[in-house]
């Protein structure tokens, strides 16, 4: 079943390879390209590795020179999306300190990334379940710390008095839940920014810690 709601093909492919060109390169960022399209569009699953090759339009065998394994592909890729979204994360919390402004801006930025790099984010958020043991393990330590930099925006707006939580792991993975999803039903060039979706979330979740 494909997991892709919806883009022209060929625009699919430029947002792609725009998300890999400072991440890969040569033969390597054509096949992680080819198979995060793939991906996307058939899910882990339904994807071959001849599919992943004829996309990237190279042969079978030239992936195996590259990576081991379909497994280690989307382990890259979901690597990476992991990491950006957290980058993202970090540079827009980097210059404030009070915990509504924190909120504000984790909140933004992470509903907002989830729409505008869909394409990455959908099977990452789909199919995670396949990877090894070892390389979850490595996805779920990127991913606690991303946690953790919301579970400590919480309690410091529990301890300033400005949020009312009672369960902080609950709240922080309700929204952290919401922001995610945006990437499964975000459609490009729709009614909404990614921006303008970030800052309605932003304001969705202030009221939902102050009430």
């Amino acid at each position: 079943m494909s997991t892709r709601a919806s883009g022209d093909p060929a625009h699919d492919a430029l947002r792609v390879a725009t998300f890999w060109q400072p991440r890969a390169e040569g033969a390597a960022r054509k096949i992680l390209v080819g198979a995060n399209l793939v991906f996307n569009e058939v899910g882990y699953h339904g994807a071959s590795t001849r599919m992943i090759a004829q996309r990237a339009q190279m042969s079978p065998a030239a992936i195996y020179i590259h990576f081991s394994s379909k497994e280690e592909l989307f382990f890259r890729i979901v690597m990476h999306g992991h990491s950006a979204s957290r980058e993202a994360l970090v540079q827009a919390l980097r210059f404030s300190t009070d915990p509504s402004e924190r909120l504000r801006h984790f909140v933004a930025t992470y509903a907002a990334w989830h729409a505008e790099w869909s394409l990455i984010a959908r099977p990452v958020h789909n199919d995670m379940q396949v990877l090894t043991d070892e390389h979850f393990a490595e996805v779920v330590e990127v991913r606690r710390a991303t946690m953790a930099l919301l579970e400590e925006i919480l309690a410091a707006g529990v301890e300033s008095g400005q949020f009312s939580v009672a369960d902080l792991p609950g709240t922080r993975r309700l929204l952290m839940s919401v922001c995610i999803d945006v990437s499964r039903w975000y459609v490009e060039g729709g009614p909404r920014s990614p921006s303008a979706i970030g800052l309605q979330y932003a304001d969705l979740a202030l009221k939902f810690v102050t009430t």
